[in-house]
């Protein structure tokens, strides 16, 4: 090979590396960062699934009405703590349980009414936090991602192990780590 001939062939194979390096760290780059396309966006765990038993002590329709005061207890704090909210669902569940077996229907569409208001409440701030999330994720707004994290974390305190949940668990780490950098 002549000099200009063998000078064009490495600049071209110096491009090629250069490209490749670029490439390399861009995908190791992307794997390390946790995008909305890195979990399951659509498979969530729903909040209120499973039905309780009036909790028997004393009787029915004490517990019941114990039920359902811890229900506005826990629904009040629910601004402050988002578990508050999550409990006081499951509590008023406990006292229509009640007010049925006792036959109170009066009472049981009470706390029926006060649930389902409760229920939408939470179920709509869970659909924006994971939104939120998502688009903290993708603009790369870190501190607001990790809000949304922690939020979505108490709100999903009660369910076990969960895909979603053990991704949330997961990534906290890493989205704290660039929300400190960040600030």
């Amino acid at each position: 090979m002549t000099g200009p001939l063998r000078n064009r062939c490495m600049g071209l194979v110096a491009l090629l590396c250069v490209l490749a390096l670029a490439a390399l760290a861009s995908w190791l780059n992307v794997r390390a960062t946790p995008k909305a396309q890195h979990h399951p966006v659509d498979d969530y765990p729903e909040l209120f699934v499973e039905s309780a038993v009036c909790p028997r002590r004393g009787s029915v329709l004490a517990s019941g009405r114990r039920s359902e005061e811890l229900a506005r207890l826990r629904s009040d704090r629910y601004a402050y703590d988002p578990r508050d909210g999550v409990r006081a669902v499951h509590h008023y569940l406990q006292a229509e349980s009640c007010y049925r077996d006792e036959g109170n229907e009066h009472g049981a569409h009470r706390v029926r009414r006060a649930k389902a208001a409760l229920t939408a409440r939470v179920n709509t701030d869970y659909a924006a936090a994971r939104l939120n999330l998502l688009n903290a994720l993708e603009q790369e707004r870190w501190s607001a991602a990790f809000s949304e994290i922690r939020r979505l974390l108490r709100l999903t305190d009660h369910i076990g192990r969960d895909e979603y949940v053990e991704w949330l668990r997961k990534n906290i780490g890493r989205v704290a780590a660039r929300a400190s950098v960040e600030s």
